[in-house]
């Protein structure tokens, strides 16, 4: 069975990424041990592999940092997504179409089965009865049956991770039909309540391999290892360097083409670009659009731009006196260099972002209302109603490792100059930006976002909602809170819409963020592929892939 969603699209990945340490991972047998290797100076990730490892048909990808954790219900990046949808399925998937360009997407209004094989929802989208695959296996051999998905979903909720992704689907209760079919039972209609199931998220665990644990142990033993029914086991998982998986023979929906994936993490672009180019991998990602000029001869790469709703702002914390200032805030939203920005840093291949909505996501405001342009003497003059005209001092936080990020900084620190405002840049390793960001420990901060769901109710309710998971800067407006709250009531998508446009005016008047821009996703790959699906959310199924 499945259903359509003409209206909603699917896209990329939280944006916040950490390239944490993990232990040796074997997702399938926790008594299976792997020995942990250690990488000699000058050895490029990949190459203590043992001769056999090659064997089959094998993918080997570029990664710029390795993920942080295996555990579904703590993984909020778009890497640590990718490693658990090889070794965990959902209960529903999305189909395929074409896009523009002649690429094989995914089509994110096309809600297709995967654990679940059937479904009937009521007329007042309250109630969902599903029905599961019988057939489907965890890794183990333990049936996929209606006591794991209630496990999994319940561990899901109380989740201090994603547990805010369990409320958005408006989920009360579920209930237990027989073995092999719920009831979901909703507190109010979810539009988006398929959409968030195919989420890496909500991923089914195996609680037979769990049982005994407490719900720390649990965690702790699911950041490192896998207790999935998914395509792949994760042979070797370090975050730092590289992972193996292999293609289970046993998947329950049959072995997929590939037998084997190396994942080599390479932090420096210039590296994964040099991979690309000398055949060395058949995927990299994470390319600066101004790298791309380096493979444009190469006959034997296919270099490909996906549209996405990944956007960069620079994001302030309403919480430090001078910011907590609406006049100050809408102050350095005219003083931003948005043009120097999007063609010197991104070298063309992006596009201002007016509002926080991104373009290719529903209820995007097409129009001019509310859009910042620079305007150096119109800040100045801000500043000084705000009682700055003698200037202000600001901190501004950059991730290290996006040269992206930091070359925008050098551009925002000289353009606030001119404004009155001197800037001081701390670069931080991803680690303690993301502990500085989490805890609304900063000032100024050059953020990306990439929505897991094409959505404005997913977007706002995660970073402009006052409870948002991602709502760093503190940013509270009790009309976005009451509009977001009206719309997530509602099941009608253009209602929902129309007030997502008038909360998008709200937030351009308070300023909280100064929207910088919004860019493609670029994927270098090799031509010996013969199929890649591609997923907005900027995670890579490597079971879809073939060679």
């Amino acid at each position: 069975m499945k259903r359509k969603l003409t209206a909603l699209t699917m896209a990329a990945v939280l944006a916040f990424s950490l390239a944490g340490c993990g232990e040796n991972a074997n997702a399938n047998n926790p008594n299976v041990t792997t020995a942990a290797g250690t990488q000699a100076s000058g050895e490029s990730a990949g190459e203590t592999q043992a001769a056999g490892s090659t064997e089959g048909k094998v993918l080997t990808v570029a990664f710029a940092e390795g993920g942080k954790t295996l555990n579904p219900s703590q993984a909020t990046d778009s890497t640590s997504a990718i490693f658990i949808n090889a070794a965990y399925d959902q209960l529903v998937t999305y189909g395929s179409t074409t896009n523009a360009d002649g690429y094989e997407v995914a089509d994110t209004s096309d809600i297709q089965p995967s654990l679940a094989k059937s479904w009937e929802e009521s007329e007042d989208g309250l109630t969902y009865v599903i029905h599961l695959d019988e057939n489907a296996k965890f890794a183990t051999g333990d049936p996929v049956n209606a006591d794991a998905v209630i496990f999994s979903f319940d561990h899901i909720k109380n989740s201090n991770y994603t547990g805010f992704l369990y409320s958005l689907a408006n989920i009360e209760t579920i209930e237990k039909n027989d073995d092999y079919t719920l009831t979901f039972h909703l507190s109010k209609p979810c539009t988006i309540f398929f959409n968030l199931l195919q989420m890496h998220i909500f991923s089914i665990v195996n609680p037979a391999e769990l049982e005994g644990m407490s719900t720390e142990e649990i965690d702790t033993y699911l950041t490192t290892n896998t207790a999935g029914s998914g395509a792949f086991e994760i042979e070797k998982w370090e975050a730092t360097t590289e992972a193996i998986l292999n293609a289970r023979a046993d998947y329950w929906k049959g072995k997929v083409d590939l037998d084997k994936v190396l994942v080599k993490v390479i932090p420096e672009a210039s590296n994964r670009v040099l991979l690309a180019d000398k055949g060395d991998v058949d995927v990299a990602l994470v390319i600066p659009p101004k790298d791309l000029s380096t493979l444009e001869g190469n006959e034997n790469l296919d270099l490909r731009s996906y549209e996405s709703v990944s956007i960069t702002y620079l994001s302030m914390n309403t919480e430090h006196e001078a910011l907590s200032d609406q006049l100050v805030r809408q102050a350095i939203n005219y003083a931003m260099p948005y043009d120097s920005i999007v063609n010197d840093v991104l070298s063309g291949k992006a596009k201002k972002l007016d509002h926080v909505v991104p373009s290719a996501m529903p209820g995007h405001i097409d129009t001019d209302e509310g859009v910042y342009q620079q305007d150096l003497e119109k800040a100045k003059e801000l500043l000084a109603e705000a009682g700055y005209a003698d200037g202000l001092e600001l901190d501004l936080l950059v991730s290290s490792g996006n040269q992206d990020n930091e070359d925008a900084a050098i551009l925002i620190q000289d353009a606030l100059s001119k404004a009155g405002v001197t800037v001081n840049i701390q670069k931080m390793e991803r680690p303690q930006y993301l502990e500085a960001t989490n805890g609304h420990n900063y000032e100024l901060a050059i953020a990306s976002y990439s929505a897991f769901v094409n959505d404005p109710g997913y977007f706002f309710g995660n970073c402009l909602y006052s409870k948002g998971e991602y709502n760093y800067g503190s940013y509270k407006s009790d009309r976005v809170d009451a509009i977001w709250e009206e719309a997530e009531a509602s099941n009608d998508l253009e209602k929902r819409y129309q007030l997502y446009e008038e909360a998008q005016l709200i937030v351009a008047e308070d300023a909280p963020w100064a929207p910088l821009y919004e860019k493609n996703t670029i994927v270098v790959m090799n031509k010996n592929l013969s199929r890649y699906k591609y997923y907005p959310d900027g995670s890579m199924r490597f079971a879809e892939i073939t060679k």
